[in-house]
């Protein structure tokens, strides 16, 4: 691993979330969730909110700290429209029928000179938000240890953190948010609730949930939430595991403690999960590439006053086995720098969604007043050249959902080759290798075939699944297979193939899809259970 002083200490990072690609592979839900931007509009679906003090990460990328301050050393055009910008503030000051405080005339100007860059990972930060930055970059939050989720019925709870006041008060995973301290949540966004629910630690708040058929209210005193950054687990078929949830300060020494705890168990093949990195330090996505790629490039950073650096391995180290990367839309930056180079350097292959794009790095730089602006110094260039802002990284083996990813891994590396699912008729929840996960849309049984939402699908076989509304089509991808089915239509296609299909339907207003195509065009089997409950079983 590099030592930290071998590199600036780089970051991209954002306050609020970052832009999408062109292309999301959520976009099959963009028509029902739009989170309103400090800075735009952007259709975001399935993103995670922390609860906690600080920053919500998603679209965070490679590396913080403060770096040698690179500035101009010519003077810009602005000097000659000083003077305007001074007159103004001026005339509002002596003239505006109210008192004005002049900080918030300062912060309102700086704010504007930030926003017209148009770019939402340049920020200004107060002493106190910086504060609050570096502790949610380092995985600390003030808050009850919840992760959040957008849904079509609102905010929901994604992931409870083990000992946490939400884990001790007995909140779950699929909990809706009903109020939060006796405000209707209806209609907020997930930012919205995690702001509500943030606070210092030791102060109380008071939670109305929607579970299933009831509500239930809690009472959580706040705390403040430390994040594994790196966990090692061993896998049946002898295969390893290790999630790492962010580049924090960290992150290298970490992932190196759960690569060393595996090896004792002499691994026959990895999986490293970064589904949802939001990304951190530049230079620790480069420590953690030394285990992994014994000789390449890793990453060159690129910018008008910031001095091309490449990043490159010459450890001579490698894994010694087959590695498969998972990842997804919320992977992203530090992450895709990483992923890039484990692919490119042909170490490892991808598995799983689209990754964020975020192509850009942000350096902060601390001011008279004692703030920091974080600032994109650089655009970052894959090992093969090219820039991923806007575009991601696509992995070569489609697949979604919360558990088929991690089974079609292990199916590829040969572990368990399959996947089994319960849903049922009515039913609003589905079980997924053991997990329950919320459905948007129950399974109907409708002229005796089983049609099930894009949710149910996704979660129960990990069939990526996009319905272009305006043409009212459905494109289903699993692994290397692509499905289209218009819907209402006898006709479709399997990578370009036309086929015979049982036509997709809207029913009670949602677009459904019957469970027979699915048998046909993928690996999926069902089996009838009884009482309206089906089993499948998708093999990878």
């Amino acid at each position: 691993m590099l030592p930290p002083g071998n590199m600036p200490r780089v970051r991209c990072a954002t306050q609020g979330l970052g832009r999408t690609p062109p292309w999301d592979p959520r976009v099959s839900r963009k028509v029902r969730d739009v989170v309103a931007l400090r800075h735009q509009e952007v259709p975001i679906l399935r993103r995670n909110v922390f609860i906690g003090v600080g920053l919500l990460l998603v679209g965070l990328v490679a590396g913080i700290g403060i770096a040698p301050v690179v500035r101009a050393t010519t003077q810009p055009a602005f000097s000659e429209s000083f003077p305007l910008l001074q007159e103004i503030y001026q005339t509002i000051t002596q003239n505006y029928y109210t008192p004005v405080d002049n900080s918030k005339l300062v912060q309102g100007a700086i704010n504007g000179m930030t926003g017209a860059l148009n770019d939402p990972y340049t920020v200004y930060y107060t002493p106190s938000e910086y504060q609050q930055f570096t502790q949610q970059v380092n995985g600390q939050y003030a808050g009850i240890g919840a992760e959040l989720d957008q849904v079509a019925q609102g905010v929901e709870v994604m992931t409870v953190f083990p000992g946490t006041p939400a884990a001790k008060a007995g909140v779950q995973t699929g909990d809706i948010f009903i109020k939060v301290n006796g405000k209707s949540t209806s209609g907020w966004s997930a930012d919205a609730v995690a702001n509500a629910v943030r606070g210092d630690a030791g102060t109380k708040v008071t939670i109305e949930f929607q579970r299933m058929t009831r509500d239930y209210t809690v009472t959580l005193t706040r705390a403040l939430i430390t994040i594994p950054t790196a966990t090692a687990k061993m896998l049946p078929h002898g295969i390893g595991l290790i999630t790492l949830s962010q580049f924090s300060q960290n992150a290298a020494s970490a992932f190196q403690s759960a690569l060393q705890r595996l090896q004792q168990y002499h691994p026959k093949a990895y999986i490293l999960d970064m589904r949802n990195n939001p990304g951190g330090y530049v230079d620790q996505a480069v420590g953690i590439a030394q285990d992994i790629i014994p000789q390449g490039k890793v990453a060159t950073l690129v910018g008008k006053n910031y001095p091309a650096q490449a990043y490159s391995s010459q450890s001579g180290k490698s894994l010694g086995v087959p590695l498969v990367v998972l990842v997804n839309g919320g992977t992203a930056s530090a992450a895709e720098i990483l992923s890039a180079a484990i692919v490119q350097n042909h170490e490892g292959r991808l598995m799983g969604t689209q990754t964020f794009g975020k192509g850009i790095a942000q350096q902060v730089m601390p001011m008279q007043d004692g703030g920091y602006l974080k600032i994109t110094i650089a655009q970052w260039m894959t090992p093969n050249g090219s820039n991923i802002e806007h575009k991601g990284i696509t992995p070569s083996y489609i697949v979604t959902g919360s558990q088929a990813p991690l089974a079609a891994a292990q199916a590829s590396l040969g572990g368990l080759t399959s996947m089994q699912a319960t849903v049922s008729v009515g039913s609003r929840w589905l079980t997924a290798a053991g997990q329950q996960d919320p459905l948007g849309h129950a399974p109907v049984l409708q002229g005796g075939q089983l049609y099930l939402s894009e949710t149910a699908i996704e979660q129960a076989t990990g069939a990526l699944v996009n319905y272009v509304q305006n043409a009212k089509t459905f494109e289903l991808t699993l692994g290397k297979d692509t499905l289209v089915l218009p819907l209402g239509s006898t006709r479709g296609t399997l990578d370009g193939r036309s086929l015979r299909v049982t036509p997709a339907q809207e029913i009670s207003g949602a677009p459904m899809i019957p469970l027979q195509d699915l048998e046909q065009s993928f690996h999926v089997k069902s089996l009838s259970l009884g009482n309206g409950s089906y089993r499948l079983t998708t093999t990878y």
